[in-house]
């Protein structure tokens, strides 16, 4: 990921969205990706005829920087989104470079530098927002065992910024955890 200089508009959108604005071509296609059903709608009746067993990897646990345990699965990508946009309301630089250091091209130095500008750029209203952000898990988008895209729509409430420029974070398993890549 590289973060250009952009316009002012641009560039303040791409601090929020890590990645910046992301380069389409035109009349390219997006890749097909499947739907990750939550674990609610799973653990209630039988799987769907089309899910297989999860593996052994799927099901690893660890413990973050942080504490607690992460999930080596699609909902535990969706608990460390949400921790993520908690720790952007909260301005946890911390945190939020834990998270996020591995989507910039500089890692943690460049992320320890911009944040602090993400968050001179969040009103009261965003800050509420952002505490209360919640991952919809029926939304996600499995990549395989190791890589959960979280499209816009399955974030909210999103705060004009999100709204204004949708982006999909991609997130892999690093490290014992899941981190934003993109």
């Amino acid at each position: 990921m590289t973060i250009r200089p952009l316009g002012a508009a641009c560039a303040a959108a791409a601090l929020f969205l890590i990645a910046g604005c992301e380069e389409q071509t035109p009349g390219a296609a997006s890749p097909q990706t499947s739907v990750v059903p939550s674990t609610s709608e799973t653990s209630a009746g039988s799987a769907p005829p089309s899910a297989s067993k999860p593996s052994a990897v799927a099901s690893e646990v660890t413990k973050p920087a942080t504490g607690g345990t992460v999930a080596h699965t699609p909902d535990g990508a969706a608990d460390v989104m949400e921790e993520y946009h908690h720790a952007l309301g909260d301005k946890d630089l911390d945190t939020v470079c834990r998270i996020t250091a591995p989507a910039f091209d500089g890692g943690m130095k460049e992320c320890r530098s911009l944040t602090p500008m993400q968050f001179g750029m969040l009103s009261a209203d965003d800050v509420k927002k952002l505490k209360s952000t919640r991952v919809d898990r029926a939304k996600l988008q499995s990549k395989g065992p190791d890589k959960v895209l979280v499209p816009p729509g399955a974030i909210s409430p999103q705060i004009a910024m999100m709204a204004a420029a949708p982006k999909t974070f991609t997130m892999a398993w690093r490290g014992g955890t899941w981190v934003v890549i993109d």
